[in-house]
């Protein structure tokens, strides 16, 4: 598959950009597209990670240079920009610019911008993070809150190139000395590369491919299993086991069991580039976002995905959410306060297969037209060329 290029005279020169992370597991979905689908686009590429793969090595034209993680989360916050700056030193004069995504290098890449061109990639909403993470003590919420919003004010000034990834995020950028730029986080063009087209031979699957915690709807995901149980609704439910600890895991399955529910199954997890392999078994996707401050932010990828694999998608009636799947006519939508709301669109989508299959066309069809990732890259080589030449 081809990568788009740039428009003649946009960036003339091959780019060598180093691109850091310090927590991202390997291969993240981002941070790895970011790598390949740039390398295809002609850049030299440098990805400085935690990930557990032979240091130097070439994956995809890309060049591996590897830490070893940090685990505890009090020592991660001394030992990663150490480590990170030990990686990055012995290449910081060979590259033209450098790309990290997260906000606890936030401090250290902000005096390397003093030396050389460096962009934050603010692809999370971090401070409604602090408020929902379960690791974090409820009486530390607040507090970091504050801090992270306090950081993201005062550093970006100092680094000032950011790529933001959703609209909301314009209003907490909006000094006009920053250089910003919108990457929203769609899905791969390469995942079709994988995609069956045999919906209507399929039997009827929902499935809920996102990360599990209160505040993403996995509570509200089992309301809707057991009403759909009640009902009797012949499909089956498939969660993928991405759980934000593993006391909420413990409490899920307990939850699972309290409520005999035997309508649902959990799944092993694959890698981003490999999710269609799930996908391809499901009939109905389900974005059960709750209502609140992170969800009405963000959009989440795996919204995409869902367009991507050609599902319908039966999603919370956040305004972020309406304004896609509304224009595009690729799902339903429902109250996340309503859990029957829900199972009234999964029933509807499962007794009708050809309404199902044709919402999720219009998806898929919109996915090629509007919500490629690689629909991105000419812009984003566009900003980095603004950067180099300022």
């Amino acid at each position: 598959m081809k990568v788009q290029v740039l428009p003649k005279g946009s960036a003339n020169t091959k780019l060598r950009i180093a691109i850091v992370t310090s927590i991202h597991p390997d291969f993240d979905f981002r941070v790895w597209k970011y790598a390949t689908s740039l390398t295809r686009a002609g850049q030299e590429i440098h990805l400085i990670c935690p990930w557990n793969l032979e240091e130097g090595s070439l994956i995809e034209g890309v060049k591996m240079l590897t830490f070893s993680r940090v685990e505890n989360r009090f020592l991660r916050i001394f030992l990663v920009p150490y480590r990170v700056l030990k990686t990055l030193l012995p290449i910081i004069r060979q590259v033209d610019i450098i790309h990290f995504h997260d906000i606890d290098l936030l401090p250290l890449m902000a005096i390397v911008s003093l030396v050389k061109p460096v962009v934050y990639d603010v692809h999370e909403n971090y401070a409604d993070e602090m408020l929902v993470r379960n690791w974090i003590p409820r009486f530390l919420r607040w507090p970091l809150y504050w801090y992270v919003r306090f950081i993201q004010i005062i550093f970006p000034l100092i680094l000032r190139n950011i790529v933001l990834v959703v609209p909301y995020q314009d209003h907490e950028f909006n000094n006009n000395r920053l250089n910003k730029i919108q990457i929203m986080n769609f899905a791969s063009l390469r995942l079709l590369e994988d995609f069956k087209d045999n919906y209507m031979k399929r039997d009827s699957q929902i499935l809920f491919s996102g990360s599990h915690y209160e505040e993403n709807g996995s509570m509200l995901l089992l309301d809707i299993t057991e009403e759909m149980k009640r009902r009797c609704v012949k499909a089956q439910v498939v969660a993928t086991d991405r759980f934000s600890s593993r006391r909420y895991r413990e409490q899920f399955e307990a939850e699972i069991k309290r409520r005999d529910l035997t309508n649902i199954r959990i799944v092993h997890c694959v890698p981003s580039d490999r999710i269609m392999s799930i996908l391809n078994e499901a009939t109905v996707a389900v974005l059960t976002d709750l209502r609140v401050p992170k969800a009405i932010k963000g959009i989440p990828t795996r919204l995409f995905e869902y367009m991507a694999a050609g599902l319908p998608v039966v999603a919370s009636d956040l305004e972020i959410l309406v304004d896609i799947i509304s224009d595009k006519q690729c799902g339903l939508l429902a109250r996340p306060e309503d859990p029957g709301m829900f199972v009234d669109a999964i029933e509807k989508l499962v007794n009708e297969k050809d309404f199902a299959y044709s919402l999720g066309l219009n998806g898929q069809n919109a996915f090629r037209r509007n919500f490629s990732w690689e629909s991105q890259i000419p812009d984003l080589l566009k900003f980095y060329a603004g950067i180099i030449t300022q």
